[in-house]
């Protein structure tokens, strides 16, 4: 017993050496995750306020994208998501991507702003479920904003499943306004 104990104390110990002298290589710069947002610069003469009523300007008009000026001064893009993926699927309708188009291009001159995209879902189907969908459905948004431009030091993506729900999931109405995206901007810090 005592030498069984002895090989396992010294394999377990062999074991923990290895991985503290292991080092892991990171990733190449290529496969950057979409979700990873990395601060750029920031110009000394950048002006948050009149940038976001730029922004703001330049989305008004769209009855698919709806602006709000938050209480902590970051801009919300608010994109409904009842018709803007097909049910349980990822990939934008072409709704969804005419708005996101218009987006990039509302938001490709401002370099010193940070992009957050927050996927949303109904409550239908589990917690776990939906939690995957909406973080899938939020990094297919920034991968399409990459695609048109935007940089992606500038994006991160994150789902927020059913956690927030904006409307009473037991109608059908609710439930269309729950499945959303947001982008939150901000200035990088």
């Amino acid at each position: 017993m005592k030498r069984f104990s002895l090989f396992v104390l010294i394999g377990v110990s062999a074991l923990l050496s290895a991985c503290a002298t292991t080092t892991a290589t990171p990733p190449p710069a290529a496969v950057t995750p979409v979700h990873r947002a990395v601060p750029v610069a920031r110009n000394a003469a950048f002006d948050w306020s009149a940038e976001r009523n730029r922004i703001v300007k330049r989305l008004s008009g769209s009855s698919e994208i709806a602006t709000q000026v938050r209480d902590d001064g970051t801009l919300q893009l608010l994109l409904p998501g009842a018709e803007a993926f097909s049910r349980g699927g990822t990939e934008p309708q072409p709704a969804l991507t005419a708005s996101l188009d218009r987006v990039a291009s509302a938001l490709a001159p401002s370099p010193e702003v940070e992009i957050r995209v927050f996927g949303h879902t109904d409550s239908l189907d589990s917690e776990l479920h939906n939690l995957q969908l909406s973080i899938q459905r939020a990094e297919t948004v920034a991968e399409h904003l990459r695609r048109r431009g935007i940089a992606l030091t500038r994006l991160h993506a994150d789902g927020k499943g059913e956690a927030e729900p904006i409307a009473d999931n037991a109608t059908e109405a609710g439930r269309a306004k729950n499945r959303r995206v947001e982008i939150v901007l901000r200035p990088f810090e």
